[in-house]
């Protein structure tokens, strides 16, 4: 289930989002997407929630496992990781009609980086093919999280 459960902090932060499509139609492949994202962060396990617009005014919502974008021991913070996270598309006829259903898109790989001072960089192509490519910062929702314990899988402390 995409972001905003009973147990979830949403936090709407500046970000960029761009995206690169194949442009069949002659429009600009290149095409800037909304400048806010909403993230949040669910428990048990910790999964990311990140929500944003792309450039041709899908909504789209992808989850990631924390424990995937965090370093183990002796990582280097900010080190790229290719992670499989969760994609959920709402269409923009959707959203323009103010109702419908979100489609799930399936399990995607996505490139990522977290640094230490939560800045978080993902690249992903989506489910209709458009490769996607979003920075914004997380740290806000990382803060309060407790330090690994032995075993599992590299948590660690908040990038803080």
């Amino acid at each position: 289930m995409p972001a905003g459960g009973d147990d979830e902090n949403v936090v709407v932060t500046a970000g960029d989002v761009t995206s690169i499509s194949d442009s069949a139609t002659g429009a600009d492949a290149v095409a800037s997407g909304g400048p806010s994202i909403a993230a949040s962060l669910a428990t048990d396990p910790d999964v990311l929630n990140i929500a944003f617009v792309t450039g041709g005014g899908d909504v789209q919502f992808v989850q990631i496992k924390v424990a995937d974008l965090v370093p183990g021991e002796g990582g280097a913070t900010g080190a790229d990781v290719v992670v499989d996270a969760e994609l959920t598309a709402l269409g923009a006829d959707v959203i323009s009609r103010g109702g419908g259903a979100a489609t799930p898109m399936g399990t995607i790989a996505v490139a990522a980086s977290l640094t230490g001072a939560g800045d978080l960089t993902l690249s992903f192509a989506d489910g209709h093919g458009d490769l996607q490519l979003i920075e914004t910062n997380v740290a806000e929702l990382l803060q309060g999280r407790p330090p690994a314990a032995p075993g599992d899988g590299g948590a660690g402390p908040s990038p803080a």
